[in-house]
């Protein structure tokens, strides 16, 4: 019957090692649930920087450049200053055969020069 009563000390060892495992592992993995809460508020904040930016270069940015290249359609400076940084203005064609004529309002805003990346 000695060997009953060893079995079960043994089973009880057994369970409070595994507890003690499982309560150290358990410390363990909240620590990297921190870490990775940490890193995910990081990259979310970063997220919202890239968002803010892009919200700043969409209202004043492009805006800026469309009115460079419209300036460069007159000033060859400005040109330059564009193609310089890989900026090329496309500047609207007429059609072929129509001409301007003397007392034709200016150009309409579809024929204003568009940028090319």
């Amino acid at each position: 019957m000695k060997i009953y009563f060893y079995i079960s000390v043994a089973a009880s060892a057994l369970s409070l090692v595994l507890a003690i495992v499982l309560f150290a592992i358990g410390g363990v993995n909240q620590g990297l649930q921190a870490e990775v809460q940490k890193q995910q508020q990081q990259l979310q904040q970063q997220q919202q920087e890239v968002n803010r930016v892009q919200q700043i270069n969409r209202s004043y940015a492009q805006p800026m450049l469309q009115d460079m290249a419209n300036m460069s359609a007159k000033d060859e400076k400005m040109k330059q200053l564009l193609e310089k940084y890989n900026i090329k203005v496309v500047t609207p064609t007429p059609a072929p055969g129509a001409s301007p004529s003397p007392g034709k309002a200016p150009a309409a805003p579809s024929e204003t020069p568009t940028l090319r990346p």
